[in-house]
């Protein structure tokens, strides 16, 4: 057996009237919007996922024929739960997402095509889900609102019901009937930057052991962080030694208690004062396993060593970051300029949408200094743009036009 699209559909809920798709209606944009309505909601199951519930999601995500992806999505649902992992990942994230993306015109930004994304929420969502194909394998988006020239709102699809190897999006989690996403590009955008399983898989062992550390760390805090108290009493009534027991039970953590004559207080303390460490130690190992993993390196994220050091860490995390961008730009201009295009934007051909590419004072001004060193001068236009100052007047035998010139 192995997934099909149909070719006649019919289904309600959601949507304000019965729907069929058959055919080339597939393509009719509208009826899938509405199609879409139904199929995006799914429940999630939230119980804490173990070793076994890793072992069984690759199971049916490695399936031949009937691949299944949601067993494997919880799990990265549940994984990312960790902060240190949601804290890589956000920084990877970010280091793509929060630049500045421009449209440009035969290699030259266009400042009205640009105002089509710049400030605009559904192209930050785009962005930002695109991104996260990195960790969970996929994304694929839909264009929920829109009007000609005019998207007003995108939305994630639940990854649970996408099947990257069949291009198929399942009406039913446990089904095996959808259809191709690839039939209607319009308003709906696949993003895959690299494999389609991603990071969480690996990322997912170390999460689980280092939850079952910090939970025997807990344990062991409760039994060895604070001193044991044992009280000995001269009688041997029960009612006696459940009173006493109470009382120790009542003092919690003050430092004193009233018992009756003959009773003796006796604080065991752990004199182990290290033994924290064998938890503490892995669950550093771990972090460490999952900075590496995502981001290439660990001093970005810990305390390094030397300056040096902390460059080379630095220089891999944005040889990692370059490759995001490369990913990113080619998902936007060969997924999402064509859509608006369909979608009513007015954007010529040729367009394509770039990365702006900002100056870093620092780093300019050596540049700078060694174009003046050399005899040449630089406009005053080009002094406001770059350094971000306004300048009354040039020197004598400046020029303050937008030609540069020499002395």
């Amino acid at each position: 057996m192995q997934y099909t699209t149909t070719s006649t559909v019919n289904f309600s809920g959601n949507a304000v009237k019965k729907i069929s798709l058959k055919g080339s209606d597939a393509k009719d944009i509208n009826k899938v919007t509405n199609f879409m309505v139904d199929v995006i909601r799914r429940q999630r199951r939230l119980w804490r996922k173990e070793l076994t519930d890793w072992q069984a999601s690759r199971y049916a995500r490695y399936q031949a024929e009937l691949p299944k992806t949601y067993p494997m999505q919880e799990v990265y649902d549940d994984v990312m739960l960790d902060g240190h992992l949601t804290g890589i990942t956000g920084n990877r994230t970010l280091r793509t997402t929060n630049k500045h993306y421009i449209f440009e015109l035969n290699r030259k930004k266009d400042d009205k095509l640009t105002e089509l994304i710049k400030d605009q929420e559904w192209f930050e969502y785009t962005i930002n889900q695109a991104h996260e194909s990195v960790y969970r394998g996929y994304s694929l988006l839909w264009v929920k609102d829109w009007s000609p020239g005019n998207i007003k709102e995108v939305e994630l699809i639940d990854r649970g019901l996408v099947i990257p190897e069949h291009k198929i999006m399942l009406y039913d989690v446990n089904g095996n009937k959808g259809i191709d996403y690839t039939t209607v590009p319009d308003i709906l955008w696949y993003a895959q930057f690299y494999d389609n399983v991603g990071l969480l898989e690996k990322a997912a062992v170390y999460t689980i052991l280092k939850r079952h550390s910090w939970g025997s760390w807990d344990e062991f805090e409760e039994l060895f962080g604070i001193p044991i108290r044992i009280a000995k009493v001269a009688s041997q009534s029960e009612t006696v030694k459940n009173e006493v027991a109470g009382w120790l039970e009542e003092m919690g953590s003050a430092p004193y208690g009233v018992f009756p004559m003959g009773t003796e207080i006796d604080i065991k303390e752990n004199s182990k004062t290290d033994s924290f460490n064998v938890f503490y130690q892995k669950i550093k190992a771990l972090d460490s396993e999952l900075s590496k993993l995502v981001l290439h390196q660990t001093m970005t994220t810990e305390n390094g060593s030397s300056k040096s050091q902390g460059t080379v860490h630095e220089n891999t995390l944005e040889e990692v970051v370059f490759a995001d961008e490369k990913k990113m730009l080619a998902f936007l201009n060969n997924r999402v300029v064509p859509a608006m295009r369909a979608l009513g934007y007015k954007i010529p051909e040729g367009a394509k949408i770039a990365v702006e590419k900002t100056k870093d004072p620092n780093e300019q001004i050596k540049v700078d200094g060694a174009i003046l060193g050399a005899g040449y001068v630089l406009t005053k236009n080009y002094i406001e743009e770059t350094y971000g100052v306004e300048i009354e007047s040039m020197p004598s035998g400046k020029t303050d036009g937008n030609e540069t010139g020499k002395p």
